[in-house]
């Protein structure tokens, strides 16, 4: 259709035309230039008196080799202006779908004209999403999660607010709003795990719990909710010094307590309050378990004070991205809600958390560690991190500062744009950076439960520093991808299936899996793997049969945290009488004789005249390098005939071991057995 013909004074970059049909702001129109074709653009204006109507247009430009080039001459005066047709806009826009793209949702104004984000620019540039409260921002992100979910990509989000857990039911309410997209309702409840440090608040989530062994003394200091004096800093080396790697907080607060100096009383007391935030222990959720193939972990920290959710972040986010630089768990995508209570711009202060958001906003993208930022208010979050987000997703913003803020750090926005950013409607997001101009879009619904009532990573490119090369995230992440029937973490057996078959005369042979746990531990300064049956409840030693040492003869009892710290002490004595122990636990001597009775009714020690010595059950836990397995994990396509059950909670396993070792990582895995006839 014709809406006019360019009329006055005209650039490479605008022009204007007499509006001869209806037309609307915003609306994409094409011209045929008169010396290369047609190109496209978009009115920003639109300015009437009683005798004429006038728009004026924003030339965008035409495509050629893929690249979105402008104009070099100005296009003549009289020329028609039409109205864009669809496909020209999506060719030029570069909106077609590729290999690993998202559908995000529809251009503003073509309700016809499909957007699709490429996933894989979206996270190796990182991402925030800005808008005010109740606009819409944690919705919008949900659209993009739900994509990457689709995809495997392994997601770790913080979430202050506890919204995110309802992506694990599907979206029935709205249901022919996604029909008009469509989409079905879709929930994500197998793929979903939420952690949480206040599980009473929480209490469909597992605890969350950070690592109380080998806290370096600068982190230790950094973490403290309170500034030590130089004297108090020195306390503390000295006393990590004289400690072990594997010491905790407990073995920390026993050494501070033999300090000859009165310093020492504050640094206890700070340490005694850290121990009572019930955050840190032996056995810590471990990283392995929070980035799995096609997981998405949620840090709930509904509930959680503030000062201890900085902690919580600063300490997660820190040994989340040492992992990832070592390559111990798969690359993920990292979402951080509520950002400018995690990394504050400077003049608004300083968290516990902004140097770890900062180090994987420049350093990130090159491990494969994507980030998503999400606030409400983009003036008070670290301009620095702001500035590495080469994709922002901003929804209605009316706050003066938080639109200078918007302004100073995204490229590509006008200042029509600008001001129209106060009147985004809800449902609508303007969208920069992964597209070569910023566009209007309007999100589609979501296929989970919206968990807030208020309302291609995927192929191998090329960064614009060509020193850097980076692999495609997505593709890293599929060799790490865990879907029941397709691909799975296996341990395999050391004779294939078809050896197996040939040695029983082409009998029948199943192929049984076990659910498994691979154990990451340190014991007197060695790291080891242990391999753990969930099924039975065993350290598998022969895979073979799939058999080994039993954890239910202690029959994981519990023990206290004094109880445990003795028992560490009578693991490397070996045999000893009370009075040896009583010199090396600091305990008094009442109290610890009270836990020597108690160790040997439950099984641990055993007494013979005034010596005790480690039982034998416990002689294999004080030695439990010599149950090491040294299997390799491998991700592939299998069929199998059976999964047998996870009978026993790997949350108590590793309690349970952590009295021995200290857990440093866990991958969960199938351990394959072969059956020769129908008895399992």
């Amino acid at each position: 259709m014709i809406l006019g013909k360019i009329t006055g004074k005209t650039s490479t970059s605008s022009f204007k035309f007499k509006v001869e049909h209806e037309a609307k702001k915003f609306e994409y129109v094409q011209v045929m230039h008169q010396n290369n074709g047609f190109f496209l653009a978009q009115i920003v204006e639109i300015e009437k008196t009683s005798s004429e109507t006038t728009a004026t247009c924003m030339i965008i430009g035409k495509r050629e080799n893929n690249i979105l080039k402008g104009l070099r001459v100005p296009p003549d005066p009289g020329l028609e202006v039409l109205r864009a047709e669809d496909d020209f806009v999506r060719k030029i826009l570069g909106l077609e779908k590729k290999e690993n793209s998202a559908y995000f949702g529809t251009l503003e104004g073509r309700d016809n004209l499909k957007v699709y984000l490429d996933l894989n620019r979206l996270i190796t540039k990182h991402l925030a999403v800005l808008a005010k409260t109740g606009a819409g921002k944690s919705y919008c992100l949900a659209t993009i999660l739900e994509e990457l979910l689709e995809y495997g990509l392994p997601i770790v989000i913080i979430d202050p607010h506890g919204e995110y857990n309802t992506l694990k039911y599907p979206n029935t309410k709205d249901t022919e709003k996604l029909n008009k997209f469509g989409l079905n309702p879709k929930g994500y409840l197998t793929q979903i795990q939420e952690f949480s440090p206040d599980t009473e608040t929480n209490p469909e989530a597992r605890p969350l719990k950070l690592s109380n062994n080998n806290l370096s003394t600068s982190e230790l200091i950094h973490m403290l909710p309170a500034k030590l004096s130089n004297s108090q800093i020195g306390l503390l080396y000295s006393a990590l010094k004289n400690l072990d790697r594997n010491a905790d907080l407990n073995d920390l607060i026993v050494e501070l307590e033999m300090e000859d100096n009165n310093s020492k009383w504050t640094v206890i007391n700070i340490l005694e309050y850290m121990k009572k935030l019930n955050l840190f222990s032996n056995a810590p959720t471990t990283m392995g378990e929070l980035v799995q193939p096609g997981k998405c972990s949620i840090i709930n920290l509904k509930g959680v004070p503030p000062e201890v959710q900085e902690v919580v972040v600063y300490k997660l986010l820190n040994d989340l991205f040492a992992e990832r630089k070592k390559g111990n768990i798969p690359p993920f995508f990292l979402i951080v809600e509520e950002a400018q209570n995690y990394c504050p711009e400077r003049s608004f202060g300083e968290a516990k958390s902004s140097p770890i958001l900062r180090q994987i906003a420049s350093e990130g993208r090159k491990f494969g560690l994507g980030l998503a930022i999400v606030s409400q208010r983009p003036a008070r979050v670290d301009k620095n991190i702001l500035s590495q987000c080469g994709t922002q997703i901003i929804l209605k913003v009316t706050n003066p500062h938080d639109l200078k803020a918007i302004s100073n750090s995204v490229e590509g926005i006008t200042h029509e744009t600008e001001k129209e950013i106060q009147n985004i409607p809800i449902g609508t997001a303007l969208v920069t950076g992964i597209v070569d101009m910023p566009l209007f879009v309007n999100v589609k619904p979501r296929r989970s439960k919206h968990g807030g009532d208020a309302v291609n990573i995927f192929s191998s490119i090329k960064t614009e520093e060509p020193e850097v090369q980076e692999e495609s995230i997505i593709k890293q992440a599929q060799e790490f991808k865990n879907v029941q029937g397709e691909l799975l973490p296996i341990i395999n057996q050391k004779l294939s299936l078809e050896d197996v078959k040939l040695m029983n005369d082409g009998k029948e042979v199943k192929q049984i899996l076990i659910p498994c746990a691979m154990l990451r531990c340190n014991q007197g300064g060695d790291d080891f793997q242990l391999l753990i049956d969930l099924n039975k409840a065993e350290i598998v030693t022969d895979i073979e049969t799939a058999t080994g040492k039993s954890l239910l003869n202690l029959n994981l009892k519990e023990i206290s945290g004094q109880q445990s710290k003795i028992l560490k002490i009578a693991m490397k004595l070996k045999n000893f009488k009370a009075a040896e122990l009583f010199a090396k636990s600091g305990v008094q001597f009442s109290e610890l004789y009270d836990i020597i009775q108690i160790l040997t009714k439950k099984g641990y020690l055993i007494r013979d005249g005034d010596t005790f010595m480690l039982s034998d059950e416990l002689d294999d836990f004080a030695n439990l390098e010599k149950l090491a397995n040294y299997e390799k994990i491998d991700y592939q396509r299998i069929q199998y005939n059976k999964k047998l059950d996870k009978k026993y909670d790997i949350d108590k396993i590793k309690e349970f071991l952590s009295k021995f070792a200290a857990i440093k990582d866990l991958k969960e895995c199938w351990l394959i057995k072969y059956a020769i006839d129908s008895s399992l």
